[in-house]
């Protein structure tokens, strides 16, 4: 697993194998060679790597996991990501589950409630199929979610999150049998973050292809799904009633905030389940383009109180370390932070 290690600092790093070649001082060939695992660098040429890629040196020949079958991998992206950004992101989830996986053998959690998705028709209606995932889910029918990420970590799903190239959201599949979500955290809004994160775990309730439709069909089916789970229909109905004409920014911002959803988002929710004309629905998105751009939309809510970014893997971490199943380098690889972090986190006032 060396040689994947090196390639994937390597294009962290953005540096390209004739490049590395260079600062270390061998061929081209050579970094291929290693990154293909067709040649084991030596103890020195890996700490010369190591120092390279600005990576701690157990960092880059420690254990992982080889025995992952990773299944389903399907991308949200726009057309512009490059391969190299894919393979990277790729690489990262890959080495990220690894330690998940990892720590939940240590932790005694293998065969602890893994989620198993199941199969629903793109014929149901996206009410309907929303009421099942919520459901599924352990949510009510109704209200709204705290937490997206908390819901998911808890019901067995892994959930990722990093910074990665702009044009990939998000991803899902399955790794050992076991879902996993990730969405990607650069220049999103928190109501983007949580509309990717629900968009990918409706996608695992599907199969990639749905009879006759494409995949620009399934992908806005997806998104209807994935709105009706963020706000049901019962609760628009109960809020602005059947028909609405007069929603004022006050509601509508009050209300997409208690959802912790876009007014964006809601506004195609109200659209969807006949509250408002497309007029109405077209006339605000014409005035979120004139003054800001649709990408620009302003967050409702607060980065730091509504974080999405996951929790438990941190919280299992901990837990090995008070329990003595793990040392304390071994809590600093898996959080990928300075042992000092780790010890300063585990002292008792």
């Amino acid at each position: 697993m060396v040689g994947k290690k090196i390639k994937y600092y390597r294009l962290k790093k953005g540096l390209t194998s004739e490049q590395l070649a260079k600062e270390i001082g061998c061929t081209k060939a050579a970094i291929s060679l290693y990154e293909s695992e067709e040649r084991e660098p030596s103890k020195e040429i890996c700490k010369t790597i190591a120092n390279v890629l600005g990576v701690p040196w157990v960092e880059l020949v420690s254990r992982s996991n080889n025995k992952l079958v990773f299944d389903h991998i399907s991308f949200r992206k726009k057309q512009k990501a490059s391969k190299k950004d894919i393979e990277l992101l790729k690489m990262e989830i890959e080495e990220k589950c690894a330690d998940r996986i990892s720590l939940m053998n240590i932790v005694g959690l293998i065969n602890f409630k893994t989620f198993k998705p199941k199969k629903l028709s793109c014929d149901n209606s996206a009410s309907e199929n929303a009421r099942i995932i919520r459901s599924l889910l352990g949510l009510p029918f109704s209200g709204p979610i705290y937490s997206v990420t908390n819901v998911l970590e808890h019901a067995g799903i892994i959930v990722l999150s990093f910074k990665c190239a702009d044009e990939i959201d998000g991803i899902n599949g399955l790794v050992n049998g076991i879902p996993y979500i990730f969405f990607n955290s650069k220049n999103r809004t928190i109501e983007r973050q949580r509309f990717t994160i629900v968009h990918e775990t409706c996608h695992l309730f599907f199969n990639d292809s749905e009879g006759n439709k494409t995949e620009k069909e399934i992908e806005k089916y997806i998104n209807q799904v994935a709105g009706n789970v963020l706000i049901p229909d019962d609760d628009i109905y109960s809020i602005f009633g059947k028909t609405n004409r007069n929603i004022t920014i006050y509601l509508r911002d009050n209300v997409a905030k208690q959802y912790k959803i876009a007014p964006s988002c809601l506004l195609n929710r109200l659209l969807e389940a006949g509250v408002i004309t497309e007029m109405y629905h077209k006339n605000y998105f014409i005035y979120l383009n004139r003054n800001c751009g649709r990408k620009a939309e302003k967050t409702l809510l607060d980065p730091i109180k509504d974080t999405e970014e996951p929790t438990i893997f941190t919280q299992y971490v901990y837990l090995a370390l008070s329990e003595e199943l793990i040392s304390a380098s071994r809590a600093a690889e898996f959080l990928h932070v300075p042992l000092y972090d780790v010890m300063q986190n585990m002292r008792v006032e």
